[in-house]
């Protein structure tokens, strides 16, 4: 069996105005919870964090190094104040490996908890 540990980084853009960039590194997992598929060689890894958002727009980077995991299973879901968040879309920017960038709209600013799923 092959084990996969998903080494993550992930950083908080916010409040991207002009040429000014705030940059925040959201805080440390409050929940992980792994499920191992030993037929398929798949691990599935829930998360939780806190996120604060700023109002407006906010760019949140998620990336990997050294595991495979396929991009299009990645997923955010705000778990409060959902109402007032849209996760707009999730980019992978052209020519960089391993990375997505979630753009995410805030209807005000907010502490919300959020699962990502991997």
């Amino acid at each position: 069996m092959k084990r996969i540990i998903a080494c993550m980084t992930v950083l908080l853009v916010a409040g991207v105005a002009g040429a000014k960039v705030d940059l925040t590194t959201i805080p440390t997992r409050d929940t992980v919870q792994l499920t191992i598929y030993n037929s398929a060689d798949l691990t599935l890894v829930r998360e939780s964090r806190a996120l604060t958002l700023a109002e407006g727009a906010n760019a949140l980077q998620f990336s990997w190094a050294n595991t495979l995991i396929d991009p299009t299973s990645l997923e955010m879901l705000p778990k409060a104040h959902a109402a007032e968040i849209d996760i707009a879309e999730l980019v992978f920017p052209p020519r960089v490996k391993n990375l997505g960038l979630w753009n995410v709209e805030a209807r005000s600013a907010a502490r919300s908890p959020s699962r990502f799923r991997i």
